[in-house]
């Protein structure tokens, strides 16, 4: 049986009170107007778009911190598992107790870094931990994992979107970053888009430093589907929810309740695409956007790609953004690979 109003009723329970988090520093976010002709191009063009950065309010990230959680999901447990097992080797090509930085880019809540921070304090090192999170929930949910599991490491946040302009705070005289980019989200770009994310990453880092990515594996085409499509409904709950973060921002009136959840693994190009598609002909207003959107019954939005590497093609990617390949670890079962990149002084290109 279908599940009503899912978004509405998980976004009701899990909002906040109107308070910010004391620890969380507001960095830079995009402009209004630039995001706002951002996501109105996003929704004009063939196919429509919404950018999935619209997924994290704090519903939608409470949201995700379950969909992690679900029997259909493997990617967490897996990266988490392969970080646990290889912990103490990354710190050591980091430089052990020299590492005086990590940094992660989408920390969410920051559950399958603990072991690395773990691996540090082992060594003999203490360093400082940085999340970045578009989220004001994420951080806060860091700022809890981290105060009551490892109370000895400095926590800095920054509310931030990490796809924009990005600023870090300075890194100490003599010290070594070690910047994370963990949960198969680099998947969520074509290898352009990815490789300018990564090289911007790359223009905070000085040679030396190293950059752990997080890639999703090609695998079996029907675990993938099963992991988008889990039979609590929480990922289409998930995904609709991105319509009310819309609404709050562009002030449109997206009805989640007229959109089906659908998310095929398309095979001949190795990914997951998540679509919200029209039940019926909706004429939506945009509010701030300007004008209305009309979707005839089955139309779609695509709000997510999720794509598959080879280890091939995750290395390329941070050579091309200024890396030099260094270690590359796999999961036993081969489903997820974490490619470590030691960051050079220049660009070699594609």
């Amino acid at each position: 049986m279908e599940r009503r109003s899912p978004a509405r009723r998980v976004r009701r329970a899990l909002l906040p009170r109107p308070q910010s988090p004391r620890t969380a520093r507001l960095v830079r976010l995009d402009s209004e107007s630039r995001a706002l002709r951002e996501l109105r191009d996003a929704l004009l063009r063939t196919p429509r778009e919404i950018p999935c950065k619209y997924f994290y309010d704090d519903a939608g990230s409470a949201l995700f911190e379950q969909i992690t959680r679900l029997p259909e999901y493997f990617p967490t447990r897996t990266e988490r598992a392969l970080l646990e097992a290889r912990a103490s080797a990354i710190v050591e090509s980091a430089g052990g107790r020299k590492l005086t930085d990590v940094v992660e880019l989408g920390s969410g809540a920051a559950s399958k870094t603990v072991s690395l921070l773990d691996a540090a304090l082992a060594a003999g090192g203490r360093p400082r931990y940085v999340a970045i999170d578009i989220s004001a929930h994420a951080l806060r949910r860091t700022q809890e994992i981290l105060e009551a599991a490892r109370p000895e490491i400095p926590v800095e946040q920054v509310l931030a979107d990490y796809t924009g302009d990005l600023q870090l705070p300075a890194k100490p005289a003599g010290g070594r970053r070690l910047v994370l980019f963990l949960g198969g989200t680099i998947g969520n770009d074509e290898d352009e888009q990815a490789i300018k994310l990564l090289s911007r990453v790359r223009e905070h880092m000085e040679p030396d430093d190293l950059l752990l990515l997080g890639a999703n594996l090609i695998t079996d085409p029907a675990a993938i589907h099963l992991a988008y499509n889990d039979a609590a409904g929480v990922t289409a709950a998930f995904n609709r929810n991105l319509l009310l973060n819309v609404n709050s921002f562009a002030r449109s009136n997206f009805d989640p309740e007229k959109f089906d959840h659908y998310a095929p693994y398309i095979v001949e190009k190795r990914r997951i695409e998540m679509w919200l598609v029209a039940r019926e002909a909706i004429e939506v207003r945009l509010g701030r956007l300007a004008g209305t959107l009309k979707l005839a019954r089955g139309e779609g939005i695509r709000t997510e790609i999720s794509r598959r590497f080879s280890r091939e093609e995750a290395l390329r990617l941070i050579d091309a953004a200024g890396f030099t390949p260094e270690r590359w670890i796999e999961s036993p079962d081969a489903r997820f690979g974490l490619a470590l990149g030691l960051a050079r002084a220049s660009l070699r290109g594609l």
